[in-house]
């Protein structure tokens, strides 16, 4: 093989792996960039996931406070009807 011959060949060879390469550098940057797009996405979501979870314990203890008022509340109703009944007597 001579010099020119092995030259071409060099020629060639690196022609074609710059062929290869830079696309597929181009495809890793873009697909690195969708995946932190998508890591930045799960976390916003977690936070929104939490914040839901922390409304409904709010949501779960406040319906339990009402349910509690109104069992008073009917309580009360009672004791007056009593109490309405003993001074109409």
């Amino acid at each position: 093989m001579n010099a020119k011959t092995a030259e071409l060949g060099w020629k060639i060879l690196t022609l074609g792996m710059g062929a290869v390469i830079m696309p597929l550098a181009g495809w890793v940057w873009t697909m690195n960039v969708q995946v932190a797009e998508l890591e930045n996405n799960l976390n916003h979501l977690e936070s929104r996931v939490q914040e839901v979870k922390t409304k409904s314990v709010e949501a779960d203890d406040n319906s339990k406070a009402i349910i509690g008022i109104e069992k008073d509340i009917e309580y009360m109703k009672n004791s007056l009807g009593r109490i309405e009944v003993l001074i109409t007597q």
